[in-house]
């Protein structure tokens, strides 16, 4: 096991705050900006006024998925993102868009001055919703370098649940190769249920990738001691969840407290 470190900072928990319906989604019920900037101000302070020790920002409300992520998405979550970090200075960020590509959330990770991003098609390629998703990470490497944003670290999946690997590698070379050739700062392993994404843990722990394996959803309080026996780290959103669902009206709700203090207790235990 590694331990994942940002900004000089060990990490095990990092929440996902997911964005509700932004004016750019061209939904009825969208937010407006003043709204959604205000919902992950709230949600921010929940989180790490009770011991979470990351969070990233996540377009999910913004659906169906946009072949690339729309210009006005970009400036929106790097406004957020800003006005995030404006209020927890020294705290470890990161970003994530849903729309595939390297180039957008590394954008907004350097506008918000943030971390790391989640790029969940890294390698090979995936049928998902939106169509044919292909690897992006010789388009990460390149355009890191191009914009001097070396220090946002790139953490990144390796057959992401939400769509189906085409001609996919055996796990462990996949993952070998996200850590090799795609330089990856961290490698993040979702299954359909925890038991399957234990089992892929255990698959690629054999081969000692290097680098940090961070399970990427699915885990609870009541699950999160087990979970730390084969991860690093853990990402968490819908557990944290005053309506603990994946309904339009739970993705609007907000972190409770109360959830949030009792999966860190067992994080910590």
């Amino acid at each position: 096991m590694k331990a994942l470190t940002l900004r000089n900072k060990p990490v095990r928990t990092i929440a996902a705050l997911h964005l509700p319906p932004m004016p750019s989604a061209s939904q009825p019920d969208a937010c407006s900006l003043t709204e959604v900037v205000g919902y992950a101000l709230r949600n921010a302070q929940v989180a790490f006024d009770n011991g979470i020790d990351a969070l990233y920002l996540q377009d999910l409300g913004d659906y169906p998925v946009a072949r690339r992520s729309p210009e006005q998405t970009v400036a929106r979550v790097a406004v957020i993102g800003r006005e995030v970090r404006r209020m927890y200075p020294g705290a470890v960020l990161g970003v994530c868009l849903m729309a595939h590509g390297a180039r957008a959330p590394l954008a907004v990770a350097q506008a918000m001055d943030a971390d790391f991003v989640r790029l969940k098609v890294y390698l090979g390629a995936m049928v998902k919703a939106e169509g044919l998703v292909e690897g992006c990470a010789r388009e990460a490497i390149e355009y890191r370098a191009e914009i001097r944003a070396e220090g946002v670290r790139l953490l990144t999946d390796i057959y992401d649940r939400t769509g189906v690997p085409l001609a996919p590698l055996p796990l462990p070379e996949a993952v070998r190769q996200a850590a090799t050739y795609g330089r990856s700062d961290g490698i993040i392993l979702t299954g359909a249920d925890l038991d399957e994404t234990l089992s892929m843990l255990r698959e690629v722990e054999k081969s000692d990738p290097g680098v940090p394996l961070i399970i990427g959803g699915g885990v609870s309080a009541a699950t999160v001691s087990l979970a730390f026996k084969s991860a690093d780290a853990v990402i968490v959103s819908t557990a944290l969840k005053e309506i603990p669902s994946w309904s339009q009206k739970a993705l609007e709700s907000d972190w409770d407290p109360d959830k949030v203090r009792a999966f860190v207790a067992a994080a910590r235990a």
